[in-house]
């Protein structure tokens, strides 16, 4: 009797882990793009984590996901007024995310391991806010849902203080 237990409660521990395997490899494919780091990741690289652009130049690619349009530009200057940092032409400036369908705010946050706290928030009109973590160099905007709640519709990614700082040179 304590076999067929042991051996119930043993399938079950790997049936439960499989889904856990599952469920994290989903939450990892959901949110591809926070592989891309402006400053740091190269073109290539972009182009190995979704293939070949839909349409782009030496200056932008677009790329049509699963999740979203995600447009990635290449070797402009960041908006920085203390730092000269002349990025390569093949080297991320900056990309932007607008979502195929809005996620829940607690979603988008939980799912990348975001402090909510550490986000300026900012109303734009009467239907969309927009969050800034401008240390990390991270911005989205929300528009409010049918039943009152928050849904993240665009993510914008810019070089990161850090970043900033090791990759340019102070003026």
């Amino acid at each position: 009797m304590k076999i067929k237990q042991l051996l119930a409660l043993f399938c079950f521990s790997l049936f439960a882990l499989s889904g856990f395997a599952q469920t994290k490899e989903a939450k990892t494919a959901e949110f591809e793009w926070e592989k891309i780091v402006p400053l740091v990741t190269k073109r290539a690289e972009v182009e190995n984590y979704f293939g070949k652009p839909y349409k782009g130049n030496i200056h932008s690619s677009r790329y049509d996901t699963n999740f979203g349009k995600i447009s990635v530009y290449y070797g402009f200057e960041p908006k920085q007024v203390l730092y000269k940092c002349n990025p390569s032409f093949d080297t991320v400036s900056s990309f932007d995310i607008s979502l195929t369908e809005a996620i829940p705010i607690e979603g988008l946050v939980e799912g990348l391991g975001w402090n909510l706290d550490k986000f300026d928030k900012t109303p734009r009109d009467a239907e969309i806010d927009v969050y800034r973590y401008a240390e990390k160099g991270i911005y989205f905007t929300t528009l409010n849902g049918q039943d009152g709640k928050e849904l993240v519709n665009a993510i914008s990614y810019e070089p990161s203080y850090t970043n900033i700082k090791n990759k340019c040179i102070e003026k």
